[in-house]
């Protein structure tokens, strides 16, 4: 018992270090898609992961996907259409910008006529790929997403990783 309990007081400073290395891990891995893999020591996967996300985001952009706004009159499924979005960081609220002139997250109610989001959101969608662009973005935000609990299972020991 006595062996036991040093060897829990020896372990314990270890887990804590992981615990701070995973939550380094986590947050470089919703700044820099990839980056997670790399802060645990997986070069490999970061750089095929990464370059995976930021093509899907690129090719979003480059489809004039839509990024998603919050509809008041559909909050779940608008706010769902965000979340996916989001999952890519903080290349998002670069792209919003670039696109809205302006970190725009939703619809406003009623929407006026000279209401320049909702026409930007409007523009985007008669794009006859901009479908296609949407998925692309969709897809960047929840892979990174998805990435990030890999990074968490990795960072805490729940995933063997060859």
């Amino acid at each position: 018992m006595a062996a036991e309990r040093g060897q829990a007081a020896v372990e314990r400073p270890e887990v804590q270090n992981d615990v701070k290395r995973t939550i380094v891990a986590l947050v470089a891995a919703w700044l820099v898609p990839g980056a997670g893999y790399v802060v645990l020591g997986h070069l490999r996967r970061g750089l095929i992961f990464g370059a995976i996300i930021w093509g899907c985001f690129g090719l979003g952009l480059a489809h004039e996907g839509r990024l998603a706004l919050r509809d008041p009159q559909q909050p779940f499924l608008t706010g769902m259409q965000v979340v996916a979005n989001l999952g890519i960081g903080p290349a998002d609220l670069i792209a919003r910008y670039k696109v809205y002139g302006e970190l725009a997250y939703g619809l406003e109610r009623p929407v006026m006529p000279n209401d320049t989001r909702a026409e930007t959101f409007r523009q985007r969608a008669r794009s006859g790929v901009s479908i296609y662009g949407t998925a692309y973005l969709w897809t960047a935000g929840l892979m990174n997403l998805l990435v990030l609990f890999d990074v968490w299972d990795i960072g805490r020991g729940r995933k063997a990783v060859a």
